[in-house]
């Protein structure tokens, strides 16, 4: 959430190949990777990057390979990504970067490691619980290591900004999405109560000592499990970190929650999975930052995170909700905009009576709203792993 086009983009802009590529740049950012590694980059495969980059696996002249990503419009997403791969654990290696055009070089983690994403859309019930679990571990584990490095990730970050530090203005989005949601559920809708009742979402953003880094767009497609160093056990690795970011740790653990709060990989969790993702994601972060956990406001605190990415959420994609765009993300593989946005209305209007009653309230008007208007267009399915 800190980085607010990052989270936008998460479930507003797929993973595909941008088919404006031509094979010049390609050849282009081959030879400007090469040069920026020190050695010839060879046969480059196309990994399918998106609107804004180009990724690539490119040969060495030893027979390994490595990752390039390639940005294609200026702004902080360079900086962001190399600051994530360089500061976080459990991420790529950063081999070598080209901060003038924007070219990274990663290590490779293999061509075929499978996904969060791959396990939770496909046949194993036990592969998908297990992993997701250990996933929300791992999460936990990757942004409590993060800590003594925070105060170095927002000097980075700060500085890739045009004229020095500029932060996300989180009020005036979520204003958008309380005036979105005031509009379909009028009579529900006390705005001035709800932000009220979302005041905290200040402190998440600006959080002071509990401050860790992650990578903001920790959705299912970008996490891989593959062995861990020198053959060690296998383990989930973080990808796509262009929107790494510094903020309070119940930020990230609102994806176990939400569950996955800004993704397109989003389908109904059986019974009792989320509970255990956020005990899990919990455990790993507590080996790092007790305190954290440790204090009353924990469970608060991120479903506090989790009210605020329903509401933004509602502002980035009712349009597209309302325009019956089918799909969010791939073809197959993801619920399309009314299926999203009517989960999440649903989901707050169930799990944030306690906390956010106001809120609730207008989510539950919403979604009555939906079924009327949408009707079973609006309906979501389970995980098709837990079917």
């Amino acid at each position: 959430m800190p980085d607010s086009a990052a989270t936008a983009r998460s479930v507003t802009d797929t993973s595909v190949t941008d088919t404006s590529v031509t094979d010049t740049s390609l050849a282009d950012t081959v030879r400007l990777a090469g040069t920026a590694l020190g050695r010839p980059l060879t046969d480059p495969v196309d990994l399918g990057g998106s609107r804004r980059s180009t990724v690539l696996r490119c040969r060495t002249e030893d027979g390994g390979t490595v990752v390039v990503k390639h940005f294609h419009a200026p702004g902080s997403q360079f900086t962001r990504e190399s600051a994530g791969l360089t500061l976080l654990e459990r991420t790529p290696r950063l081999l070598a970067a080209d901060p003038e055009h924007q070219v990274i070089v990663m290590s490779d983690l293999g061509e075929d490691p499978p996904t969060l994403a791959d396990l939770l859309l496909g046949p194993d019930r036990e592969a998908a619980w297990t992993g997701a679990r250990s996933w929300a571990h791992d999460l936990g584990t990757m942004v409590g290591e993060s800590r003594p490095v925070a105060d170095e990730a927002r000097r980075r970050i700060d500085a890739s900004r045009p004229g020095g530090p500029a932060h996300w203005d989180a009020a005036a989005d979520l204003r958008h999405g309380l005036a979105r949601l005031a509009a379909l559920a009028p009579d529900g809708t006390d705005a001035d109560v709800i932000e009220a009742e979302l005041a905290g979402v200040t402190t998440l953003l600006d959080p002071g000592q509990a401050a860790v880094v992650w990578p903001t767009d920790t959705c299912p497609d970008n996490a891989v499990l593959a062995p861990g160093p020198a053959g060690s056990r296998e383990r989930w690795w973080f990808l796509d970190l262009e929107g790494t970011d510094v903020g309070h740790p119940a930020l990230a653990a609102a994806y176990t929650l939400l569950p996955f709060a800004t993704c397109w990989c989003v389908f109904e969790p059986p019974a009792g999975l989320t509970d255990e993702l956020l005990a899990a994601f919990t455990a790993g972060l507590a080996e790092h930052a007790p305190q954290v956990v440790a204090s009353p406001a924990w469970e608060r605190q991120v479903r506090l995170a989790c009210a605020a990415y329903v509401v933004l959420v509602t502002g980035w994609l009712l349009d597209g909700a309302l325009d019956a765009r089918p799909l969010v993300g791939p073809a197959g593989r993801s619920p399309s905009y009314r299926q999203l946005v009517a989960s999440r209305w649903r989901w707050g209007a169930v799990n944030l009576r306690a906390d956010f009653p106001a809120l609730a309230r207008a989510l539950a008007e919403a979604h009555r709203w939906s079924w009327d208007a949408w009707g079973a267009d609006a309906e979501l399915g389970g995980y098709p792993a837990f079917g």
